[in-house]
């Protein structure tokens, strides 16, 4: 199936809990749907633009870090979290259409309706459309956030040195980027 990459995720609960049930009420719905588009391809003009599986495998990386971050977890504490690329790159590809979708794309008209439809019958904490995209978007830059840092920060962790000097540092970087991503921790 291709690599994994490790992560290393916010220790505090707030920055997952509330973005976790979107995985099963928005991703869910739209595999859903995306799968009722490819068993009715005769009557599908080829719009839906996403896969159901995309959308699954998307769905259980969004929801799946939730179990991983404790409940009691704090500030200043981080997780390690392993996740297979080829889901990193179906959350992707799900995001961008769900951009394209909230950005007025006339080829994401179907998407953008089932979207404005599950956000105001069925998401459980009242969400627009673009708040549905954007805390993807935040579930997406702690999970793909590149910086030697990351490497740096899950080292010292499994050797038990996180509160060296160099670590301290590297996790400093990592939360000046998620900050910048706009996720709690």
């Amino acid at each position: 199936m291709g690599p994994d990459r490790v992560c290393v995720l916010p220790g505090r609960p707030d920055w997952i809990r509330d973005v976790a049930c979107l995985g099963d009420e928005v991703l869910g719905m739209l595999a859903a749907a995306a799968a009722a588009a490819a068993a009715n391809a005769y009557r599908d003009d080829g719009r839906f633009l996403l896969t159901a599986d995309a959308c699954r495998a998307a769905g259980l990386l969004v929801e799946t870090p939730a179990g991983a971050v404790p409940e009691d977890g704090g500030a200043g504490q981080v997780v390690l979290y392993t996740v297979p690329v080829w889901k990193l790159e179906a959350l992707w590809d799900v995001l961008l259409v769900l951009r394209r979708a909230v950005a007025g794309d006339p080829d994401t008209d179907v998407v953008r309706g089932l979207l404005e439809l599950l956000c105001a019958d069925v998401v459980a904490a009242a969400r627009t459309v673009g708040r549905v995209v954007a805390d993807l978007e935040k579930v997406a830059a702690v999970l793909v956030l590149e910086l030697p840092e990351v490497k740096a920060v899950a080292t010292a962790v499994v050797l038990g040195e996180e509160r060296g000097d160099a670590a301290v540092d590297a996790y400093r970087r990592i939360t000046a980027a998620w900050t910048d991503a706009g996720v709690r921790h």
